[in-house]
């Protein structure tokens, strides 16, 4: 079980930028949505953005905001990669197929790492 296969769309960016645990908390909260990014001095006057909460232990929503800030980006789901990063933190296929909607066997391979 590797965790190094390519994000999709903007997520690799990001993860290049803010790092790959970043990216994944962005995956797994609004994946499969358009998201408004707000700009650095945004985030900076609201401590409470939602987008600072999330990143709050991962220390990178200026990061993120520095990049995109101002922005809508549609964040993708990242499925693969987020059953990957989820089977790591010790989430079981079941726990991880409820979380990303997916079929139990389809977490499955994605652990495994079968197309």
């Amino acid at each position: 079980m590797t965790d190094a296969a390519p994000l999709p769309g903007v997520l690799e960016e990001i993860a290049d930028i803010a790092g790959r645990p970043t990216a994944i908390a962005l995956a797994l909260a609004w994946g499969g949505r358009e998201v408004h990014i707000p700009k650095p001095h945004y985030l900076a006057r609201h401590p409470d953005h939602p987008l600072a909460r999330l990143l709050e232990a991962e220390g990178t929503a200026f990061q993120v905001a520095d990049y995109l800030g101002g922005s809508g980006v549609y964040l993708p789901r990242a499925r693969r990669a987020c059953a990957v990063h989820l089977a790591a933190a010790g989430a079981t296929p079941g726990e991880i197929a409820a979380r990303l909607s997916l079929s139990p066997s389809a977490a499955r391979r994605y652990i495994r790492g079968v197309p």
